[in-house]
């Protein structure tokens, strides 16, 4: 329910009517259920006062997360590099190899797989941004 004259949650429950509750099961779960949403409520309170309180250390998680960032945008970076150099790796043996050329890679060899790698960045974990400057 809306209430537009009423400025807080407690005027708010004052004034809707009760929740309609069928069991004893229902009223424990609803109790529990109000419990939680009190918890949380003062958590963001106390939370907010934190930040409000100590903005050094709100700083420095921004700044935690943003290098984690960073340093998991280039080690994805570094993975497809990686991916793209043995593709292109196993590939040239391949034309090596039907061009009646010898192979040093064995059919059990790893590598010979990495001929089928996929290359795309559809696996990237950054929102779908490419990255067109490899």
């Amino acid at each position: 329910m809306n209430f537009p004259d009423v400025r807080t949650l407690q005027q708010a429950l004052d004034l809707a009517p009760p929740p309609r509750l069928n069991s004893a099961q229902d009223r424990v779960e609803h109790t529990a259920m109000q419990r939680r949403l009190l918890v949380a409520q003062e958590d963001e309170r106390v939370m907010a006062e934190w930040r409000r309180r100590h903005p050094e250390d709100v700083a420095y998680e921004q700044e935690y997360w943003e290098r984690r960032r960073e340093e998991d945008t280039r080690r994805r970076h570094e993975e497809r590099l990686d991916r793209r150099r043995r593709k292109a790796l196993a590939c040239a043996q391949a034309d090596l190899v039907n061009a009646g050329g010898s192979s040093f890679f064995t059919e059990e060899y790893e590598r010979w797989f990495d001929i089928w790698l996929s290359t795309s960045d559809d696996t990237d974990d950054d929102g779908g941004a490419d990255d067109w400057s490899d």
